[in-house]
């Protein structure tokens, strides 16, 4: 699978400390849920920030609005996008 590159935007970025990088999923990684499991498991920030679907977590692939069920095939541009600052 082609590497996909990941964008972090808003609180979000505040959160884990990037802006971007590039990913070069496993294999079993083929959702938009699955890359947020996996990214989840770095710990910390990364767990709490991934741990589990919020409404205030916005996600696009390609930049088309996207879902925990979205499929990722590689070379996907994949955004977060998170504001809950006031």
């Amino acid at each position: 699978m082609q590497p996909i590159t990941v964008y972090y935007f808003g609180d979000l970025m505040e959160q884990v400390a990037i802006g971007r990088e590039t990913l070069r999923l496993p294999p079993n990684v083929k959702t938009i849920a699955l890359l947020m499991r996996l990214l989840s498991s770095r710990g910390g920030d990364w767990q709490k920030a991934f741990g589990q679907q919020r409404s205030t977590l916005r996600v696009t692939v390609n930049k088309q609005d996207a879902g925990p069920e979205t499929p990722l095939n590689g070379g996907e541009e994949v955004a977060f996008i998170e504001s809950v600052s006031l």
